[in-house]
């Protein structure tokens, strides 16, 4: 079991907040001011007067030009929600909260430092609104313009207060201001430098502009980074497996696609648990249900356009399919904390892997084959799925040589030395679509096969589950069963779509909402009353397709990681040399 390095760079996203309401931005916004002025002021009124009068030099100070910055930047900038634009000035609201205080505060001991800390404070807050619109809101150009807008607001109000040391004629002021935020802004431009030329060097595209078309992705659905994945991307082959029952009315198609459903968003393979499905169900009229397959992150397509490999390898597997009478049987086996699943249909096998309670997650592509070529020598056709639902946390893959990699393989062996009672093949099927956060496009689609016992098979489209619910899905469905007289077996599946991985990290399994357990019930009750005889296909296809490889990733996250640290290093430098350079700019304009 193998630790991703990428770990490292994953929780980068747990910096990534959900917002509060743009109301309460506004209102903290008004506080900030309102407490501002009381306490520079609280020495120079008292009781009544002091909240009447002493907050006014705090909102002029602080909230009014904050609040005109904030909209005059919304209106030229529409694609950015207004509460994006209000939180950025809220945090430099802040930024000179703290200098203008300290500035009043220093003005009786020395008058020059005093004015260099609000000198200061403006430039930082000129750079953040620089660093903001340019990586975040992803504009180019703009960003610049925001800057400005914004700092020259301030100095409006600031200049015509008396209540913060500020020397010489308004115009020279402004002058200063700007000057020390375009020292600090050229800091910051050096450190952009600094920090792009690793990205640059090894794949032609700089830091700073892969990281805004990732923020992009995260807020706006952008797929520009998709043209970087095709630069950097490497063919592979793979292959997809298929499953097709067929009954008077209706068929269904299980598909095992060998690609990650990743990295995230709209990117890549991100959505294809749904795509896949819709397009089949589009072409051939199937309710279809798509697997995660054996792989891991070295899969990922490196757009969304590689969908259409997918699909023709699919529409291989279906092409002159012969649908024949079946048995169906069901064989359960474990090797220490290893489970499989399988279905035996005539000759071919199909096998779910889990680990749960004990984490479940991304089995090696190369140790996936193993396990189908060793299933193979008991079965004419094997095709395997990671079940992936144990959401424990941790950010593993299965490799070949580890110890988990060993036991699924003699998981597999041991139900496929087993004797299983056989049934005529029937199927039933239902689907479910929620609203939730932590389900895809895909929704929950569920089957229960004739098997003895009989199988149902719960797969949602979600990047796992957590063993806690996991196990509470399916003691509940069980006593739902038996409610019917029914002695089941419950296989709970994930698709591990990365679709659905949300703004503040990247883990969203599965959990409880109110009536999702219900609805999920209700669906496996439907499915149970809809069962109908059934024939069978099956098939493999090998293809060609285009993925961001195990040696790029490999290179991204070492990159990624030495411009951390470098980042770490030069920070602190370029910052303490551009405030000691606005220091002795500033002593010789005076």
């Amino acid at each position: 079991m193998k630790e991703h390095s990428a770990e490292r760079v994953v929780s980068i996203t747990d910096y990534f907040i959900s917002l509060p309401s743009t109301r309460s931005l506004f209102i903290t916004i008004i506080l900030l001011g309102f407490v501002f002025g009381i306490i520079i002021n609280f020495t120079k009124y008292q009781g009544i007067d002091l909240v009447l009068k002493g907050s006014v030099d705090g909102i002029l100070l602080l909230s009014i030009p904050a609040v005109i910055s904030s909209v005059v930047i919304k209106l030229m900038i529409k694609k950015v929600p207004f509460k994006r634009v209000i939180a950025t000035t809220l945090v430099g609201e802040i930024i000179y909260a703290i200098t203008y205080g300290a500035s009043f505060f220093l003005t009786s001991v020395s008058p020059f430092y005093s004015e260099i800390i609000t000198l200061v404070g403006a430039a930082l807050v000129f750079v953040l609104w620089y660093v903001i619109a340019r990586l975040v809101f992803v504009l180019r150009f703009r960003s610049f313009l925001f800057a400005i807008i914004q700092l020259l607001f301030h100095l409006v109000f600031l200049l015509s207060s008396s209540s913060i040391y500020v020397s010489n004629e308004p115009i020279f002021s402004i002058a200063k201001f700007y000057v020390a935020a375009f020292i600090l802004l050229i800091a910051m431009l050096v450190f952009f430098f600094i920090i792009n030329a690793p990205m640059k060097k090894s794949f032609g595209v700089s830091g700073t502009d892969a990281f805004s078309h990732v923020v992009g992705q995260w807020l706006y659905q952008d797929t520009e980074l998709e043209k970087t994945f095709e630069n950097l991307g490497q063919e592979a082959k793979t292959l997809v497996s298929l499953l097709a029952f067929k009954r008077e009315k209706d068929s269904m198609f299980l598909v095992v696609p060998c690609v990650h459903f990743g990295p995230f968003g709209t990117l890549g393979g991100s959505e294809f648990s749904y795509l896949i499905s819709k397009e089949l169900n589009n072409k051939y009229g199937a309710k279809t249900l798509v697997f995660h397959g054996t792989v891991t992150h070295d899969l990922n397509p490196v757009s969304s356009k590689e969908l259409a490999k997918v699909i023709s390898a699919c529409d291989s597997c279906i092409k002159n399919a012969k649908y024949v009478s079946a048995n169906i049987s069901l064989l359960l086996g474990n090797e220490d904390e290893c489970n499989a699943e399988t279905l035996i249909i005539n000759d071919t096998a199909f096998v779910g892997l889990s680990r749960a309670p004990a984490v479940t997650e991304d089995i090696n592509f190369g140790v996936g084959m193993a396990i189908m070529n060793a299933a193979e020598k008991n079965v004419s056709l094997a095709i395997v799925a990671d079940q992936h639902n144990s959401e424990t946390g941790e950010i593993v893959s299965f490799e070949p040589g580890d110890k988990v990699s060993y036991n699924y393989m003699q998981a597999v062996s041991n139900t496929l030395s087993k004797n299983a009672k056989k049934r005529s093949l029937a199927v039933g099927f239902a689907e479910r679509y929620f609203n939730y956060p932590f389900i895809g496009k895909a929704g929950v689609k569920v089957l229960v096969f004739s098997s003895i016992p009989e199988y149902v098979l719960i797969l949602v489209d979600s990047n796992g589950v957590t063993p806690d619910f996991r196990d509470k899905l399916i003691s509940e469905i069980k006593e739902v069963g038996n409610n019917y007289k029914k002695d089941w077996h419950v296989g709970i599946y994930t698709t591990d779509t990365h679709q659905i991985n949300v703004v503040r990290g990247v883990r969203n399994p599965l959990r409880e909402e109110k009536s999702f357990l219900e609805d999920i019930k209700a669906a496996v009750v439907e499915a149970m009353f809809d069962m109908q005889p059934a024939k069978f296909h099956a098939a493999k296809k090998w293809f060609d397709i285009k993925v961001i490889g195990g040696k790029q990733s490999t290179e991204i996250v070492s990159t990624l990681n030495a411009v951390v640290s470098v980042a770490k290093f030069i920070a602190p430098l370029l910052l303490l040399g551009s405030i000691a350079a606005i220091l002795l700019v500033l002593r010789k304009i005076g």
